[in-house]
């Protein structure tokens, strides 16, 4: 039986677990949880993995509908009020809903496969470490050393600069890799070579908006000052996939088409003083900045962008 999105958020806890049984051992993965999720007010099972120390979760596929409709749009008071100001700062001469759709991608019906995505993007040019390498020992005894409250637990996963663990409740570390600065072909053959890849953008769009219709994968309102600034809020949680995704404007995403980014603007709205709506639009589900894409095609690093591995379950019957 093949599961697509609208199949899996219908199937009950029992039923959801076979189905990660069967991916885990067609796969090669180990089934961490399988447990009810809700998201935006929207329920449904999550299903998380461990490949090779990365965490994943499963994206059904299917017939889905990605990309954004300004029309339909209906902002609120505040974000015409931001958008006013920023319109006359800069010269912006569209309304609020011809310029959000100037900067979404349209509205379509893909086709899109099954996969394994990872549940946190990461810092491109990981090179898998032993947990005892002298590296990742001196990085983890320093975080341990740090002031903090007995109760505290310690991080599940820290990434420096030149590297990244995974800890276990007791500090041990799980997994770890050290970071280099790989080109963007670079990466695409490393992932080749572990069975993965990445997003194209139409799976991008699913994965972080999970059929939602709205801006943003929790609705079309935005809370707080910019996405930078507000530590805790919708963008900060699971999303109905279980994934972390869209967190920061700072770190957007590249993806399987070089000219396209996804998941921020590389800070410049916010860092740019842009008002409160410019600042949130650029971590929307369908958002796309052109002219940042265009600089970041030409440029072959990968710099402060991050990548998110996929594994294809094409070959895999469900």
């Amino acid at each position: 039986m093949i599961i697509d999105a609208a199949q899996w958020f219908r199937l009950g806890i029992g039923d959801a677990e076979r189905v990660a049984a069967t991916i885990a051992t067609r796969c090669g993965a180990t089934t961490v949880e399988v447990r009810e999720h809700e998201y935006a007010g929207r329920r449904g099972p999550v299903a998380y993995f461990l490949v090779e120390g990365e965490r994943f979760a499963f994206v059904p596929g299917g017939r889905v509908t990605v990309g954004f409709d300004g029309d339909r749009f209906e902002p609120t008071p505040e974000q015409e009020e931001s958008f006013a100001e920023s319109a006359a700062e800069y010269g912006i001469e569209a309304g609020i809903r011809q310029f959000t759709d100037s900067v979404t991608s349209p509205r379509r019906t893909v086709v899109v496969p099954p996969l394994l995505v990872a549940v946190d993007a990461v810092e491109a040019g990981a090179v898998a470490a032993a947990p005892d390498h002298p590296e990742i020992v001196r990085r983890v005894d320093r975080l341990r050393n740090r002031p903090r409250s007995a109760a505290e637990p310690p991080p599940t996963q820290v990434e420096w600069s030149g590297a990244r663990v995974t800890l276990r409740p007791d500090w041990t570390v799980e997994s770890a890799w050290l970071l280099d600065a790989p080109s963007y072909d670079g990466e695409v053959a490393r992932l080749a070579g572990l069975g993965q890849r990445l997003l194209t953008p139409d799976e991008w769009e699913h994965a972080c908006g999970a059929g939602a219709a709205s801006l943003f994968r929790w609705g079309d309102s935005n809370p707080g000052r910019d996405p930078w600034s507000a530590r805790t809020g919708p963008h900060r949680e699971p999303n109905r996939f279980g994934l972390r995704i869209g967190e920061d404007p700072y770190r957007p995403e590249r993806t399987a088409a070089r000219d396209v980014v996804c998941g921020g603007d590389g800070g410049t709205a916010v860092c740019g003083g842009a008002g409160s709506y410019l600042s949130w639009l650029t971590i929307a589900t369908a958002y796309r900045d052109i002219h940042y894409a265009a600089e970041v095609a030409n440029d072959d690093s990968f710099g402060t962008m991050l990548l998110r591995p996929a594994i294809p379950l094409a070959g895999v019957e469900l």
